[in-house]
């Protein structure tokens, strides 16, 4: 699932191509919250890649804030199909054939909101939470076959899904993004600075390595410290 425009995409794969020009790159797309989409994604892959893929990351998702009574029932939908169902769709289809061949890995992006809780993330959490349940259970199914499966849960990633909040926050507190962005972190991580991309991908490329062939139904915290409080 990509929601940018095609030329976005089409940059993305050249600078990929460029980087990488020893691997066979392709992109297939589809609207996570259409499951016949899905199946078709999934057939289009398997054109590319006979034999199934070898790793499956489980990245989809977005974020929204409100109270519980206040969350309609599209948006509970709406968050469990791109975070949760879509997961489970792809790990599904991923996992026998990953079992064939022996070898496989799946990792899930849960979240810090996946262990605890705030105020405003009851269906987000609730989609994370069942994204570590769904890495135990298929953990369980492809241990004796060479197939791990793990949740990462990170915490506060400057990603621009983060910047929107820091954004809005600032505007509403008519100070500069630089301050807001700031006093965001100095009160969310223990560490007073934000989890990179660059160190969750780590932990996503360590966790698919054969050095951690038996870590598997885990769920592992990236989160400056915020879940340890």
């Amino acid at each position: 699932m990509d929601l940018h425009p095609q030329n976005i995409i089409d940059d993305a794969l050249a600078e990929l191509r460029s980087q990488h020009n020893d691997c066979k790159i392709s992109f297939a797309g589809a609207n996570f919250l259409k499951e016949d989409e899905i199946d078709a994604m999934c057939m289009e892959v398997l054109k590319l890649y006979p034999e199934g893929i070898d790793i499956l990351i489980n990245n989809a998702g977005f974020n929204e804030v409100c109270l519980l009574e206040d969350c309609s029932m599209e948006l509970w939908h709406r968050m469990i199909a791109v975070h949760l169902t879509s997961s489970f769709m792809l790990t599904k289809w991923a996992l026998p054939l990953m079992k064939k061949k022996g070898w496989g890995r799946i990792v899930n992006t849960s979240s810090q909101m996946g262990l605890i809780s705030t105020p405003g993330k009851v269906p987000y959490g609730c989609a994370k939470s069942g994204l570590i349940a769904l890495a135990k259970g298929a953990a369980l199914e492809g241990a004796e076959y060479g197939v791990t499966c793990n949740a990462i849960c990170p915490g506060f990633v400057e990603t621009d899904l983060l910047k929107i909040q820091i954004g809005k926050m600032a505007s509403e507190k008519q100070i500069s993004y630089e301050i807001a962005r700031d006093q965001w972190f100095a009160g969310s991580n223990p560490t007073k600075k934000p989890v990179s991309v660059e160190q969750v991908a780590a932990l996503v490329g360590f966790l698919c390595s054969e050095e951690a062939a038996s870590i598997t139904g885990s769920a592992h915290s990236i989160d400056g410290g915020y879940t340890a409080r």
